[in-house]
């Protein structure tokens, strides 16, 4: 941790307007608190598009979803476990964002500092949130951005010695770390789209190729 700034990970729904601009507040709350910030929507990818440039090259259109679901999960997981000290998560919405609960679980189980808060009145057990969402930010949620910076730098500081970017030792979890290390590099390339495809191509054919690629043919034929 030595010689740069704890990254903290943004976490929480990002479905419209209203909600990315409250993302985008907590982020440039915790920046003007001395912290380094990972903001989805500003810093993440979008992998979508890489399907069809995968079916070009003629893996077939169902191989080529499933292999972009397993590299957006590997990349969550290597910018949680990896690139992030530690995650502040929005609660915000009729129910949770279960993506944003899946990372800071993710989180909690690696024992990074996990800090959740909420400005919606709504919730599931009469006035209560539900028991294993609220038990990741230690039942302790807090009620706007600020309050959230304020616990995350008392959540940090009682952290202090403690190795905040552990990871679990299992082979699977290694497994999509590696993955998403090597998306994200991909991702520094000047032309990503195309590295990212050659490494999303490397890791089909090392999970075996067999049936899996088609010959290349027209966009209508790719799209049947």
């Amino acid at each position: 941790m030595a010689g740069r700034r704890v990254c903290v990970y943004c976490a929480g729904p990002l479905f419209n307007a209203k909600e990315r601009e409250e993302m985008a507040t907590l982020a440039l709350q915790l920046e003007e608190a001395g912290f380094t910030t990972f903001l989805p929507q500003r810093d993440g990818l979008e992998l979508t598009r890489v399907v069809h440039a995968l079916a070009e090259r003629g893996v077939r259109q169902d191989v080529a979803g499933e292999a972009v679901s397993r590299a957006i999960f590997a990349l969550d997981v290597y910018q949680v476990l990896i690139l992030c000290d530690a995650i502040v998560v929005s609660l915000n919405g009729r129910v949770p964002d279960e993506g944003a609960v899946s990372e800071a679980a993710i989180a909690w189980c690696a024992g990074k500092t996990v800090i959740g808060y909420k400005a919606d009145s709504r919730s599931v057990f009469l006035g209560r949130d539900n028991p294993l969402v609220t038990g990741l930010f230690g039942f302790d949620l807090c009620g706007s951005c600020e309050e959230a910076v304020s616990a995350l730098q008392r959540g940090l500081a009682r952290a202090a010695g403690r190795d905040r970017r552990a990871v679990a030792r299992n082979q699977q979890v290694r497994s999509y770390l590696d993955l998403g290390s090597r998306i994200w590099s991909a991702a520094r390339d000047a032309d990503k789209m195309s590295k990212i495809t050659d490494v999303l191509y490397q890791e089909i054919a090392e999970r075996g190729s067999g049936g899996l690629l088609q010959p290349v043919g027209t966009a209508e034929s790719l799209a049947r």
